[in-house]
């Protein structure tokens, strides 16, 4: 134990904390008082007390501030998607200054250099995931409010539908219904009011891969995509 006194605050206390109960066992021997060793230990007692409340409402401040950054960053994200949706969906309209002003956003300025539209995301991949959940990937950018429509179809015959937007280059889909025998999707990508054409659409198949053996053989369960 170092005999030097400390120069931070929580050496400082420890200083003392460490020292009290020697002091204590005979204060005479060291030229102190009963009454003084007293008030010294219920001041290193108060100490403490604000040292460990200073720290406690540190951590909380540190937390909070991470809190509020990620829920910033969530509403960011959904929010931005969002505008990027009715971007796109007042290009598609027949009156695209009625949507802006419904949605009290600003047009495109007409001065400025538009962007080339988007290129459709690659390489559109699924896996299954423990709960059922389908998992997409895929390659693009996810630069300047770039969002990816996910689009889903179940079945051979059934028409493609919308099923969520994403800002990465990921998306999972946990609205499977069950028995489901496969499920197809594509994308198309948004950015600035524009719309990419559609992606090479992607096949995953849930059930059986390969038929019984004639020997008895049991039949394995998996997917393909």
């Amino acid at each position: 134990m170092s005999t030097q006194f400390p120069d931070t605050i929580l050496g400082q206390i420890q200083y003392f904390e460490q020292r009290i109960p020697a002091w204590a066992a005979d204060p005479a021997a060291i030229g102190l008082t009963a009454l003084q060793i007293g008030e010294l230990q219920t001041r290193v007692t108060a100490a403490r007390a604000a040292y460990d409340a200073a720290q406690a409402i540190r951590q909380q401040s540190k937390n909070t501030t991470n809190i509020q950054r990620e829920a910033v960053a969530e509403m960011n994200t959904q929010g931005t998607a969002m505008l990027s949706l009715i971007r796109a969906f007042a290009d598609l309209s027949g009156n695209p200054a009625s949507i802006f002003d419904a949605a009290d956003i600003d047009a495109p300025s007409a001065t400025s250099t538009p962007m080339p539209p988007p290129v459709p995301a690659t390489d559109l991949s699924t896996s299954l995931e423990n709960s059922g959940a389908v998992r997409l990937k895929w390659k693009g950018t996810v630069a300047n409010g770039t969002v990816y429509s996910v689009w889903r179809r179940l079945g051979e015959n059934s028409p493609f539908v919308q099923i969520g937007t994403s800002t990465t280059k990921s998306f999972v889909d946990e609205t499977i219904p069950a028995g489901t025998p496969e499920a197809s999707y594509l994308l198309i990508t948004l950015r600035d009011g524009q719309s990419s054409g559609e992606s090479e659409p992607t096949i995953i198949r849930f059930g059986i891969m390969n038929p019984p053996a004639s020997s008895g053989g049991s039949a394995s369960l998996g997917l393909a995509a």
